[in-house]
């Protein structure tokens, strides 16, 4: 008997997921104020964006913006961009933060990360929390006298950092002239529930970023018989007899 057995395994490719920018506030974060019913304030107006993902696995954000002729100077060099926050499995707890932020009060002129390397944290702060972020502000009050924001939503985490989650790059914020800036992830694990959501803003949440996206779980390595049957049975009977 003779049979052929294909081994079949499905090889994960780097998926590329586009993203747009579709709400104005983070789930629960409204002020009740006329903001509330605002995309953009002005700048950064953000778009939307892609992730890179491969085999369950977060490579790369990149979140694009569009400049808004007359806002780049001088009005850039009061904002710096606040944390990224990502939420495996999409149940509204944030599990990791990039922590761009050097700043424990959100204000105008506060320093702007270079291109570089920043902390990866692993956190668990449920995206209503009251005491895990450093939030924008208030319009026209203390380092914002004179700017108009987002009141009161959250910027950045506000924890007692323990590094343990490694770094992620990050690049792009400049005078306001770019139209992208990207964060790379270094293969984060998403787990296989193919969902994940993202947060992000500048210090005054001018415009932030809050959506779900998709990802495919890709099926573990499957043996599949392609062919199995009998391709040939010989047989042959020893005649045998009498003399």
């Amino acid at each position: 008997m003779v049979c052929f057995v294909t081994l079949s395994v499905r090889v994960a490719q780097a998926q590329t997921i586009a993203f747009s920018d579709t709400v104005n506030y983070w789930p629960g974060w409204g002020n009740g104020g006329y903001t509330d019913a605002v995309d953009s304030l002005g700048i950064p107006d953000f778009t939307g964006g892609t992730a890179v993902v491969t085999n369950n696995k977060l490579y790369n954000l990149t979140f694009t913006h569009t400049p808004v002729p007359g806002w780049a100077v001088p009005w850039w060099g009061s904002l710096s961009p606040g944390d990224l926050f990502i939420d495996v499995g999409a149940n509204k707890t944030w599990d990791y933060v990039v922590d761009l932020t050097n700043w424990s009060v959100s204000g105008s002129g506060v320093t702007d990360p270079a291109a570089g390397n920043y902390n990866l944290y692993s956190v668990n702060i449920p995206l209503n929390s009251s005491t895990g972020y450093i939030f924008s502000g208030t319009s026209y009050v203390g380092g914002w006298t004179g700017y108009d924001i987002r009141d009161g939503h959250p910027v950045a985490a506000d924890i007692a950092w323990n590094p343990n989650g490694g770094t992620a790059g990050f690049s792009g914020w400049d005078d306001g002239s770019g139209t992208s800036y990207s964060f790379n992830l270094n293969g984060l694990d998403l787990g296989p529930s193919g969902q994940f959501i993202i947060g992000w803003g500048p210090n005054c949440a001018n415009d932030v970023v809050y959506e779900k996206l998709s990802y495919p779980v890709p099926e573990p390595a499957t043996m599949s018989l392609l062919g199995l049957g009998l391709l040939g049975l010989v047989g042959f009977k020893k005649r045998t007899g009498a003399k």
